[in-house]
């Protein structure tokens, strides 16, 4: 631990890089892969004046690194070096100076790999497009080698004094071929396409010998092999889909290198030694061969999850469609109920193969046709997408009954109307209920009468009709007072919380035509300036026609009730010797402090304050006195801080402080104020002086802290160091 230091505290951002120390597993074992192929590919085709016909290894770890982003650049940088200069050492018996830069050359080019489809084109591997395959294909198999070439070329060039431009194409043509093979296979692999491959172990086996022995007997046999290569690797890309072609892609590139290596031309003609120098080698027509079957699977994996996505959706809509609690119909053309659902059925008394025998003009009100006729021709013609209405359906039984009726139309990809879908809720219930609230009216006023909350009746406008005794009590006026005025007008409602005029229930009220309630009591403002909490309901009274005619206002005086709970409130959240915040309210501010700051990404700083000898205080002075200081410390420690922050006494002599989106610098400056003012702290109590001090932690919020728990922790962590070196003091974690 230090004295604060605005350049000691740490103010990386949240999502930078971990730091890691040594070569992790997971690096490790891309360096393995990176040095087995490279291995593999020095010993088995190292030709005698230029690089190998295949370099897999940059391929290999590239597409790793962006199968498994998590995996650290820094520590498989190191790996893949390791495994490169290793592989130019001792598998290839090269210098020193040129396995360095062999090993350079290929961790560059690696890690631009990785970098271009883990920063800059972040796919999503391994659920790629064809354009994307492409993409890749481009930047990956032929670009990044492209660029390694010239570095590449020019150390051969240096070192074995071929021509430049020669041993840049060779260098070129063995990365390119490299990453064209084994790039595609990594980076499209999935547990679930493996295990979709190994379903069908016989099928997907003879498909792959039959394409190995086209690929034998047509570079053994054919003078131009590649068409014949190619056409048995597209037929099986579409039983194979995208990861199985490019594994079958990957077999049989590996059999023509082996053919060639040992001997056999593309042309089945001319013969060539072992170590065949790579340009004679038709690269860029082994790629046109083996990267056209990788895009047809890719297109197969496309098709397959469309159809696939299409199937579920329609389940999904007929899933729906029967088991939705609204009625769900489909209407042909002609007015025929096509399809309907069991909510449908059971609201109207029809079966499933009765409804289409049926036209909607046949279980509708004779006075609605018309009316239906205007709204379907409008919506074939396009003038409204749907609409909404209420009108009565004849049941099989005879009765009739009231729905709610939502009718659109589809149409086909040329805008031509196919069916209607209509959606139905039955209203009846509503309208039963709304006849019988006006049969209770009168035995509601009755009512009213005997509440002895404040009862107010209002017509359909707001304007006041009656009061109660209690309501004018409540009111501070009299009935003759405000007989007629709109109860806006007459009584003044605030949000104890911010102030604001209460939302108008009334209005409310009226246009929903339901019961409104206030969310929490509110503040009324009598004539004679005086207040009390009140909560508020507004019950709609409706005629018989379904029109509001007035509502009823009930007012219950919730003052007490109030008060009450405030106080518990505070007191639940606050000490009750400092007034300042206790540990459970700190506790709960350090919480959104703590998400805010990492969602927003603001600087916050937690400062955690332990007084030094106020045991001595207690001891002498008695709690009296400990009280005192107690209360001076809460006393400065507000007043230091801005009305933002949040400052608690958590307990004993410790205290803590939230510094929200405050950084290094100004954290720095408030804490040394803290330190000044507590440094003495001096207080008479009873004709004694007393004087404490204050130690202080601070602790910075970083990303090594995995929520507010450890962040106090870091801050209590720095003060007990600062304590233990002398007191008075303070240190940052």
């Amino acid at each position: 631990m230090e004295r604060l230091s605005t350049n000691d505290i740490d103010v990386r951002p949240a999502g930078s890089w971990p730091r890691h120390s040594g070569l992790p597993l997971s690096a490790s074992a891309i360096g393995v892969a990176y040095l087995l192929a490279s291995v593999f590919a020095i010993r088995s085709t190292h030709a005698a004046a230029g690089p190998p016909l295949l370099w897999p290894g940059d391929a290999i770890a590239a597409a790793l690194l962006v199968r498994f982003p998590r995996v650290g650049f820094a520590a498989s940088a190191a790996a893949i070096f390791l495994a490169a200069l290793a592989a130019a050492l001792f598998a290839a018996g090269e210098s020193l100076p040129i396995a360095l830069s062999s090993a350079c050359v290929d961790v560059a080019t690696t890690c631009l790999m990785a970098w271009a489809f883990r920063g800059r084109k972040a796919f999503p591997v391994p659920d790629i497009s064809v354009l994307q395959a492409a993409q890749m294909t481009v930047i990956f198999g032929l670009a990044i080698p492209a660029l390694s070439a010239i570095p590449g070329g020019f150390m051969l060039h240096r070192a074995l004094g071929a021509p430049l431009a020669r041993a840049s194409l060779d260098w070129w043509l063995s990365s390119a071929i490299g990453a064209c093979l084994f790039g595609p296979p990594i980076i499209l692999y999935s547990a679930e396409r493996a295990a979709r491959l190994a379903t069908h172990p016989l099928r997907n086996c003879a498909l792959a010998l039959i394409c190995l022995g086209c690929c034998y007997f047509a570079i053994r046999e054919m003078r131009y092999p590649f068409v014949a290569i190619c056409v048995p690797l597209m037929a099986a890309a579409f039983r194979l889909g995208g990861f199985g072609a490019a594994t079958l892609s990957l077999l049989c590139g590996l059999e023509m290198f082996a053919i060639w290596i040992f001997g056999v031309s593309a042309t089945g003609t001319d013969l060539y030694r072992r170590g065949i120098a790579v340009d004679a080698l038709p690269i860029v027509t082994i790629i046109a061969t083996l990267m056209p079957p990788i895009a047809i699977g890719l297109g197969t994996d496309e098709r397959r999850s469309r159809i696939r996505e299409l199937r579920v959706s329609e389940r999904r809509f007929r899933e729906s469609l029967a088991r939705s609690p609204i009625g769900n119909a489909i209407i042909d053309l002609d007015g025929y109920w096509k399809i309907t659902n069991d909510a449908a059925q059971q609201m109207l008394g029809y079966s499933a193969a009765e409804f289409p025998t049926l036209t909607v003009a046949a279980l509708t009100d004779p006075a609605d046709h018309a009316e239906i006729s205007r709204r379907w021709q409008m919506l074939r013609a396009g003038e409204i997408e749907y609409y909404d209405t209420e009108r009565r359906f004849l049941q099989k039984s005879g009765a009739w009954i009231w729905a709610r009726a939502v009718v659109s139309i589809v149409r086909d990809e040329d805008r031509l109307p196919l069916h209607y879908i209509a959606h139905l809720e039955s209203v009846d219930a509503r309208r039963r209920a709304e006849r019988e609230l006006a049969l209770e009216q009168e035995r509601i006023r009755t009512t009213l009468r005997s509440i002895a909350d404040a009862v107010i009746t209002s017509d359909a406008n707001g304007r006041i009709k009656y009061v109660n005794d209690a309501a004018q009590a409540m009111l501070g006026q009299s009935l003759a007072d405000i007989h007629g005025r709109a109860f806006n007008e007459v009584t003044v409602m605030t949000d104890p919380a911010t102030s604001l005029e209460s939302a108008d229930l009334l209005a409310q009220c009226v246009s929903e035509k339901r019961i409104v309630r206030s969310e929490r009591a509110g503040v009324l403002h009598r004539p004679d300036a005086s207040v009390c909490y009140v909560t508020l309901a507004v019950t709609p009274v409706v005629d018989a026609d379904g029109a509001v005619s007035g509502t009823v206002i009930v007012l219950r005086d919730v003052s007490g009730e109030y008060e009450r709970e405030r106080e518990i409130g505070h007191r639940a959240t606050h000490d009750v010797l400092t007034g300042l915040a206790n540990r459970f309210e700190f506790q709960r501010r350090a919480k959104i402090a703590f998400q805010h700051a990492r969602t927003l990404a603001y600087p916050a700083a937690m400062i955690a304050i332990d007084l030094d000898r106020f045991k001595a205080v207690n001891d002498g002075g008695g709690h009296a006195a400990g009280d005192a200081i107690l209360r001076k410390v809460a006393e400065l420690l507000k007043s230091a801080i801005r009305s933002s922050d949040a400052v608690a006494r958590l307990g004993g002599d410790e205290f803590a402080i939230i510094l929200e989106n405050c950084g290094p610098v100004r954290s720095a400056a408030l804490v040394k104020k803290i330190l000044r003012s507590l440094n003495p702290l001096e207080t008479d109590w009873d004709g004694t002086t007393y004087i404490i001090g204050a130690s202080l932690g601070v602790a910075m919020l970083d990303a090594d802290c995995a929520d507010e728990a450890a962040w106090l922790a870091a801050a209590d962590r720095a003060c007990y160091e600062a304590k233990r070196d002398g007191r008075g003091q303070m240190r940052v974690a």
